[in-house]
C-alpha cells in the first residue's frame, strides 16, 4: 500500500500531460467518488476509483494502482474518463515503479534522512543489511524497517505514515517488547521451580 501511494504521486505527475485531452473535454470540475468506474478515451473500462484523498484520485485497474490529479478526469457519455487506456495506464505505473525503485536504491545510503508522509524527519539510516534498514531516530532510539516500507517522494526517502502514527507504532512495539522481556524471567523461574520439585 505504501509503495502504491508513492508510485501514485509519481504517476500522477507523469500522466498529467497525457490526460490533457480528457481535461480539454471537461466542461466542469469533475468530482470522482470511490467505486466509480473509469473509462479510457475509446470508452473501454480502465478500472475503478479506489480512493480520493489530498487531491489524488487513486484508480485501480485490478493489477495496478495510479494516483491521478482531478484535472486528469473528464465526464463523458459513459462516465469518468481519462486520456489513457488500461494497458497504457498499467505500463505507465510499471515504468514509474521501475524508475522509482532504481532511484530509491541509489538514495538509500548511511546517514540519509528518513521522512514521514507529512514531511517530518524521523531519523537517519545507520545501517543497511539486505532488505533491512536500521534507522537512528531523532529521540535516540533505533528501529529496523524493511526497504519496501520506504518510498521516494520529492527525492527524499519517505515512510508511508505520518510522524504521529509512526510514534504511536514505535511506542506500541516498545511496550510489547518490554512486556515480553518482563514475562520471560518469570517463566524461567517457574520452570526452574518445577524442575526442583521434580527432583
Amino acid at each position: 500500500m505504501k509503495k502504491s501511494l508513492i508510485a501514485a504521486a509519481i504517476v500522477a505527475a507523469s500522466l498529467a500531460p497525457v490526460a490533457a485531452t480528457a481535461q480539454d473535454a471537461a466542461s466542469a470540475a469533475v468530482a470522482p467518488t470511490v467505486g466509480a468506474k473509469v473509462y479510457g478515451p475509446e470508452g473501454n473500462e480502465v478500472g475503478t476509483v479506489e480512493s480520493v484523498a489530498n487531491g489524488v484520485i487513486t484508480v485501480s485497474t485490478g493489477t495496478a494502482r495510479a494516483g491521478l490529479p482531478p484535472s486528469a478526469f473528464a465526464m463523458r457519455e459513459k462516465g469518468l474518463t481519462i486520456g489513457m487506456t488500461k494497458a497504457q495506464l498499467e505500463a505507465a505505473v510499471n515504468g514509474a515503479k521501475a524508475e522509482t525503485g532504481a532511484a530509491k536504491e541509489a538514495a538509500m545510503v548511511v546517514d540519509a534522512p528518513i521522512k514521514s508522509s507529512d514531511g517530518i524527519v524521523l531519523g537517519t539510516i545507520s545501517k543497511i543489511e539486505g532488505d533491512d534498514v536500521t534507522v537512528q531516530l531523532s529521540d535516540g532510539n533505533a528501529v529496523i524497517l524493511k526497504k519496501s516500507y520506504l518510498g521516494l517522494v520529492n527525492d527524499a526517502l519517505t515512510l508511508g505514515m505520518t510522524a504521529e502514527a509512526f510514534a504511536q507504532q514505535t511506542q506500541a512495539s516498545a511496550s510489547a517488547e518490554a512486556g515480553a522481556e518482563a514475562a520471560a524471567p518469570a517463566e524461567g523461574e517457574a520452570a526452574a521451580t518445577e524442575e526442583t520439585a521434580g527432583e
